[in-house]
């Protein structure tokens, strides 16, 4: 074989199957013609006794085996044509399987005959006529079988596998038509009646029956295959049109290659969380900013904390009809529902984690082993719609590629697009052992380009869309945070207010999202003359920074080289995070720790410069730079490797979730009428298992609660409206909007008890300098009146 044949057609490829037309009638000639010759010869027999007469039944075996079976098998194989007609891949035979199909033929065919020849016209019970007639027509539909896939068998180039269901009915059909076609000759025969044209049709109707075995039943059982494959294609297409408007957890795991694991059917290992998503459900919209998807993402950096609880959620769901189990296994409730949603927000987490083990339990791994939430929601089931507005003097119609050109203002394309589901997705990267250990359970890894049409049309997405968020996916995978153990750093922290108040937007870099803009001051810690060298810009803006070094003389320069360090220094920040508003952002002189709380972790210091973007420019200088809320950036800090979060969320789901095993375990206790009871004692009503889990929702509250009461130990709040006043009027307008739909207003006792649920709940840096950015501008601002007619 070429090695051009080698390349196109490799070991294992099914090539492309044509027939040649004119061979398949010639086919069904030849059977013909031995059926015709078999018949002839037993309507010609002379002697019915002696060797003679099995003479005759032997030619009559040969006619009908080796004619009307093998030679037809070989003229109807000799009309399939593989791939482009090569030669080096048609089909090639073994000799001696091919020998011992025909010989198989030709006895079974012999032994058939002789049954009805004997049986039939001596027999004179209608019984044992009818009895040889069926003999004969198994033993000539068995030759009909075995001498086509012992034929088969002989095939030396391929294998070929066969299905119980077609040998099943092929063999009928042999059979079947096998029995009457002899049976109508043996009958006509004995009443005298077999003239030509009878002998003539049945000779056409038992090769029919030949052919019929190799080339019609093939064909009408791959047409009834073709049938139930098309429902089970329209069942399976209408089951993913249903996921795409479901939420939805998916798995995305990558190789060292990039490519993505799927499944057999070419997805992505995934399971409903919740068949429909109810907007009253919760507060706000269910994204990175949601409380929710920050405990979710928070969970996913720490399996460990939720591994023990997961069959006490699975039974809470189930006791509260939120999923039943049948043979097909859990299946959740059509929505949740939408009169609580504090307990709705509870159940969403439980409904998460249980989906998370279900497809751990798929994958045939640990819940630790999934992989981290992915930073964001994937909306499925969007399409691109037209609208068209209709005026008195024009009529324009406005698509929505056209709504989604660029907008200066906007900095991105803003597609109009509707979503109908949303999608969790746990990425991680996969070593090679791994790799072959899911591909061994049959899944397998595949490039984007392979799988991303039909991924899109399950989720309802477009198809670049996809592959932009698989290229995403796959480097967030790849993302590995370090926090630095020494060194000073000199940071950026611009916020930005969202339209209407609600949240609180920080400049990030686009590769590292869980960091701040910052560059390396030293890397080691400052003495006491260096950090008394940033204390004189203690209170500047960024450009007062910059002139106040330039204004240094050469001599204060040399004799203090930090102070040239420092400027380099800003100026790298300045190429790191190109934005106006950190020209006019405020220098802090205080020495922060990178990860507040915990000097084991990291001795490392930041200083920054705060600063506030203007809420009418929403677009960013630099493609490197994104924002995120403001409460993510604390979730991703609390994700931090060795921060103290990682106990305390432990600690919080043991506290709000432990709930659950403690009441299974004390109903367990009851069912099993262990402890002593006094029959009239008086006992206070408990809290059932749904109430207490209502009341509790310690994961759940506002990121952003009110800073006053949680950011102790700091200079108190300046008065000063300009700087300060704006930020925590947001912040007040915030928290107290966050309640809205609970009641009219937080009272005394509620915030108290959220303050005191939240006193373990460490501080992050992005806390601290959220507080030096409410303070500091009112403390150093040399013009308060300026600064205020700016922010007007």
């Amino acid at each position: 074989m070429s090695v051009d044949v080698k390349d196109k057609y490799p070991i294992g490829n099914i090539p492309h199957i044509t027939f040649v037309p004119y061979l398949v009638p010639f086919s069904y000639l030849i059977s013909f013609i031995g059926c015709f010759t078999t018949i002839e010869l037993l309507h010609r027999r002379i002697s019915r006794a002696g060797w003679r007469s099995w003479a005759q039944l032997a030619a009559c075996s040969v006619s009908f085996g080796a004619v009307a079976i093998w030679s037809m098998y070989t003229a109807g194989n000799r009309s399939i044509s593989l791939g482009h007609g090569e030669a080096e891949i048609q089909f090639y035979y073994s000799p001696t399987y091919s020998a011992l199909a025909g010989v198989i033929a030709i006895v079974a065919v012999f032994l058939g005959l002789s049954t009805a020849d004997k049986f039939y016209e001596t027999g004179a019970a209608p019984l044992v006529r009818f009895s040889s007639l069926a003999v004969c027509g198994i033993c000539v539909g068995g030759a009909a079988m075995a001498m086509h896939y012992l034929g088969n068998k002989s095939i030396a180039n391929y294998s070929i596998s066969v299905n119980k269901i077609y040998v099943g009915g092929a063999a009928a059909i042999a059979v079947v038509f096998s029995s009457v076609g002899f049976g109508f000759f043996f009958h006509w025969n004995k009443l005298w009646m077999n003239n030509i044209w009878r002998r003539i049709l049945v000779s056409g109707f038992l090769a029919l029956g030949v052919c019929g075995m190799h080339w019609t039943v093939v064909s009408v059982f791959s047409f009834i295959l073709c049938i139930v494959l098309g429902f089970s294609k329209q069942r399976q297409r209408k089951k993913e049109m249903t996921r795409a408007q479901e939420v939805v957890l998916a798995v995305s795991m990558f190789d060292s290659a990039g490519r993505l694991l799927v499944s057999k059917s070419g997805l992505m290992p995934c399971q409903t969380i919740t068949q429909h998503f109810n907007q009253g459900v919760f507060d706000d919209d269910f994204n990175a900013s949601h409380h929710v998807f920050q405990w979710i993402f928070r969970v996913t950096k720490n399996w460990a904390s939720i591994k023990d609880v997961i069959p006490s959620m699975r039974r809470h769901l189930q006791s509260a009809g939120y999923i039943h189990e049948d043979a097909a296994g859990l299946n959740r409730c059509s929505s949740l529902l939408e009169y609580d949603g504090l307990k709705s927000s509870v159940m969403f987490r439980e409904l998460f984690c249980v989906t998370a083990d279900e497809i751990a339990t798929s994958l045939d791994t640990g819940i630790e082993n999934l992989g981290s939430l992915y930073e964001d929601v994937l909306v499925t089931g969007t399409f691109t719609t037209r609208k068209t507005w209709t005026g008195k003097r024009r009529s324009n119609s406005i698509t929505a590629e056209d709504v989604s050109t660029s907008d200066s203002e906007l900095g991105r394309e803003k597609k109009v697009v509707f979503g109908k589901g949303q999608m969790l997705i746990l990425t991680k990267k996969v070593d090679a052992a791994e790799v072959t250990r899911l591909q061994q359970l049959g899944y397998s890894f595949a490039g984007i380009e392979q799988v991303s049409e039909h991924i899109a049309r399950s989720l309802e997405i477009p198809r670049d869309e996809l592959e932009n968020l698989v290229s995403r996916l796959d480097a967030f995978s790849e993302r590995q945070y370090s926090v630095p153990k020494t060194g000073a750093y000199l940071a950026s922290f611009l916020i930005q207010a969202k339209p209407g108040m609600k949240e609180m937007d920080v400049i990030v870099p686009r590769a590292a999202p869980g960091q701040l803009p910052m560059v390396e001051l030293d890397d080691e810690q400052l003495d006491s003359e260096q950090m008394s060298t940033l204390a004189m810009f203690d209170g500047f803006t960024l450009d007062e920074c910059l002139a106040q070094i330039d204004k240094s003389s050469e001599a204060e320069i040399e004799k203090d080289c930090f102070l040239k360090t420092f400027g380099h220094c800003i100026d790298q920040l300045l190429r790191e995070c190109p934005e106006e508003a950190l020209h006019h952002a405020v220098f802090s002189a205080l020495p922060l720790d990178m990860v507040p709380g915990q000097p084991e972790v990291s001795q490392a210091k930041v200083y920054a410069f705060c600063g506030i973007k203007e809420i009418y420019v929403q677009s960013l200088q630099s493609l490197t730079l994104k924002t995120i809320p403001f409460s993510f950036l604390r979730t991703y800090l609390k994700t931090q490797p060795g921060c103290a979060d990682h106990a305390i969320l432990a600690q919080e789901i043991n506290k709000e979730f432990g709930k659950l095993q403690r009441t299974h375990a004390d109903a367990k206790l009851a069912r099993n009428g262990c402890g002593f009871k006094w029959r009239w004692s008086k006992r206070d009503k408990s809290p059932t298992c749904n109430d207490r889990i209502s009341n509790t929702d310690t994961g759940s509250d506002k990121d952003l609660l009110v800073y006053r009461y949680r950011l102790t130990g700091i200079r108190k709040v300046t008065s000063t409206y300009s700087w300060s006043g704006l930020i925590m009027a947001s912040i007040e307008h915030l928290n107290n909007s966050g309640d809205g739909k609970e009641g009219t207003g937080t009272d005394a006792r509620s915030l108290n008890a959220k303050v005191k649920a939240r006193n373990l709940d460490q501080q992050t840096l992005a806390d601290q300098l959220m507080f030096i950015i409410t303070t500091l501008r009112g403390i150093t601002a040399r013009d308060s009146s300026a600064n205020l007619l700016a922010w007007k």
